[in-house]
């Protein structure tokens, strides 16, 4: 106990060092001009006694704070419920209030990014759910042929590519959370990406039957082109997916559109405005129930990072049109690379 009393006289005298300094100082000029200047010493020893007594007085009022001070400091930093809402101590002046605002700023920023770093992996955590769903589709598929000796190359091609779809949207959409630091703006011809993704789909529209076609003039954007590619994977896929019979078309226009029809089941006018929400699967989605409600969503992004523009049409029983306009609709902060640099 008594040594708890004298570490916190000796913390106290440290952090009011300087009244003490200027007391000692004063009494010090006192003694000098007695000295030097033969002053009345009994009305010096009366100075001194008033001095005393406001000395004595000052530090009884300096340490009171002072203890109350730390034992509220003590409470607070005990407090298991402690947070920027209930952070509110007693200021002894301007600096230290000034000094708690700081805090206080300081504990707001530290709290929003918490907050973002939780939304975050609560966004990729949610995104893994539903990713597993949609892999156990295909996976199903392949595990039930196999236990049924019923393998078909090209049934088997089509689910290893669903898979593999699935795992690179997986991919883009953890890499979505930087996509402003992984863009490449350079020129690229549009309809050599439409080829190679109606290429890589090709199975899927001699198994269901769809024709597809390629109409109008080519046109060359400066934008990226692995996320272009990705865009469209999205789009056309899902085109094909909702379209048992029929046919897809990709319309080249005005040297800056590419429309997108398909001639399925179309989706309903309620399901319209909320296309491009995160999780929203509409309709289809849950008819289907194999939609993970991110494609579009994604599109959605990727395309406004870029500077350009999606709208979609339909109407239910007579298909889809998806107008992507490529425009650029804003300046590319980001590394841009003319044809003379490609090898």
């Amino acid at each position: 106990m008594i040594k708890k009393c004298l570490q916190s006289i000796w913390l106290f005298l440290l952090d009011y060092w300087y009244f003490y300094l200027l007391f000692v100082s004063i009494f010090g000029a006192l003694f000098w001009s007695v000295v030097m200047r033969s002053l009345d010493i009994d009305a010096v020893i009366d100075a001194l006694y008033v001095g005393l007594y406001f000395l004595i007085g000052m530090t009884f009022i300096l340490f009171w704070r002072w203890f109350q001070t730390r034992k509220i400091l003590k409470n607070v930093l005990s407090d298991e419920r402690l947070s920027v809402d209930n952070l509110s101590l007693p200021a002894t002046s301007s600096a230290a209030h000034l000094y708690q605002n700081l805090l206080k700023q300081q504990a707001i920023r530290q709290k929003k990014a918490l907050a973002t770093q939780v939304n975050a992996m609560q966004d990729i955590q949610d995104y893994y759910a539903m990713w597993a769903h949609q892999i156990k589709v295909p996976l199903s598929v392949l595990d039930l042929m196999n236990q049924t000796d019923t393998i078909e190359k090209y049934e088997t091609s089509n689910q290893l590519l669903i898979v593999n779809q699935y795992l690179n949207m997986m991919l883009q959409f953890i890499r979505l959370k930087n996509l402003h630091q992984d863009l490449t703006f350079k020129p690229i011809h549009l309809q050599a990406i439409v080829r190679d993704v109606i290429k890589s789909y090709k199975l899927f529209f001699i198994r269901q039957n769809l024709s597809v076609s390629i109409t109008g003039e080519d046109f060359t954007v400066v934008s990226d082109s692995k996320w272009i590619q990705f865009v469209l994977e999205q789009i056309i896929f899902n085109a094909i997916k909702y379209t048992s019979q029929g046919c897809i078309q990709v319309i080249f226009e005005n040297h800056h559109q590419v429309v997108i029809k398909d001639t399925g089941i179309g989706i309903a006018a309620s399901d319209l405005p909320r296309l491009f929400d995160k999780g929203y699967t509409g309709l289809n989605g849950r008819l289907e129930n194999n939609s993970s409600g991110l494609g579009l969503f994604m599109v959605k992004q990727i395309l406004s990072e870029l500077g350009h523009d999606i709208k979609i049409a339909s109407v239910v029983g007579s298909g889809t049109t998806v107008t992507i306009d490529f425009k650029q609709t804003k300046t590319q902060p980001y590394e841009t690379v003319s044809f003379s640099d490609e090898v």
